[in-house]
């Protein structure tokens, strides 16, 4: 059974755009073959149809606001549709999406990109494979062959969106940039062409993020700004956090060879290093990670927030409020939280740490 499913032609712009959902695409490679990826990231809190729920059966509601999105007709200008297997909702997505274009209900060809973690030489092998075939299906959509001129540029362009956010991290870090700004940064660098989405990423700032408590946040992908929002509004910044969806995002790395072979190798080794994540990786590794982003963020307290039927963040709270206390920060979190209480729920959460913070006087407002 091929991972990759023919589909009507899509229509073609001056820069093909292949769309993502999830978090496992080596950008390099599909800018090397002459196109822009562009993920799809969802909602929190914003409805969906009641297709896209019965086609998806009980999973997080992200992954069905995103099929909604497809569905809806709001991605037909994509060339072509990558979806990752990094959790079970979006291998639901794929295979919707698979029967979908068989009908000729997507307009565009979607392939499974599925790259499993943790390293190893017969892992790398399975996932420079994959790669190759992610870079087979990339070409076939723009009609470009990847050559050394075109790895050497492509990583050019993603280190140079790197470095962006590497400056945006730091300022961060310096209180000079809300946690809501920078999500906004991050989405336009997983959307927009590099050279574009580096001016968002330069110019995201915030006068008013040195006015709260920084904190970390953990759980669930936030797939746009609306719960940051309101988490800075309760008298929180978040300064750091360890999804796929901003900081964690596998945004601005590249390899610097003109041998496609060795790039795709040398990416699919830089794949097994990437920070855990939480559907894929064991608690004792997404502690670790904790442990080592709250030294770097220097967070006052760890806010963790969980969506219903996102269970993989679940299993990771005990080993994370076991790094929080030993370090003597709080945390405040809830799980499960209902789609149409995602706003209320976080505010509640921040409140509650933005008052123990308080309480222990650790607030300097």
């Amino acid at each position: 059974m091929s991972a990759s499913v023919p589909g009507p032609a899509a229509p073609r712009t001056a820069t093909p755009r292949v769309g993502v959902i999830g978090a496992d695409v080596p950008r390099q490679l599909v800018l090397a073959a002459g196109a822009t990826p562009v993920r799809i990231f969802g909602s929190w809190s914003q409805p969906y149809s009641s297709e896209a729920a019965e086609l998806l059966g009980a999973v997080d509601a992200v992954a069905a606001r995103i099929l909604d999105e497809v569905l809806s007709g709001a991605h037909d200008d994509l060339a072509g549709l990558v979806v990752c297997n990094d959790s079970a909702a979006d291998l639901r997505i794929f295979y919707v999406l698979r029967i979908l274009s068989e009908r000729g209900r997507v307009p565009f060809p979607v392939h499974l990109l599925d790259a499993p973690r943790d390293g190893g030489a017969p892992r790398d092998r399975f996932v420079g494979r994959q790669y190759d075939r992610l870079v087979a299906f990339c070409e076939s959509l723009t009609g470009e062959r990847i050559d050394a001129a075109g790895l050497r540029l492509a990583a050019r362009r993603e280190r140079e969106l790197g470095r962006a956010l590497t400056a945006l991290r730091a300022r961060r870090r310096a209180r000079e940039c809300s946690g809501a700004a920078a999500l906004h940064a991050y989405v336009a660098a997983a959307t927009l062409p590099p050279e574009h989405a580096m001016a968002i990423v330069d110019d995201a700032a915030s006068a008013d993020a040195r006015d709260g408590e920084p904190v970390f946040v953990t759980g669930s992908a936030h797939p746009e700004a609306s719960v940051y929002r309101v988490i800075e509004a309760a008298g929180l910044v978040v300064v750091g956090e360890d999804h796929d969806t901003a900081d964690a995002a596998w945004i601005g790395d590249a390899v610097d060879t003109g041998d496609r072979d060795e790039a795709v190798g040398r990416l699919a080794q830089r794949h097994a290093a990437r920070p855990p994540l939480a559907a894929r990786s064991r608690t004792r590794e997404r502690a670790a990670e904790l442990e080592r982003r709250l030294a770097e963020t220097d967070a006052s307290g760890v806010l963790a927030l969980v969506r219903e039927l996102d269970d993989g963040p679940v299993w990771d709270l005990p080993g994370q409020r076991a790094v929080a206390e030993r370090r003597g920060l709080p945390i405040a979190s809830r799980a499960r939280i209902a789609p149409e209480a995602a706003l209320v729920e976080a505010e509640e959460v921040a409140s509650a740490l933005a008052g123990e913070l308080a309480a222990a006087g650790q607030v300097t407002r």
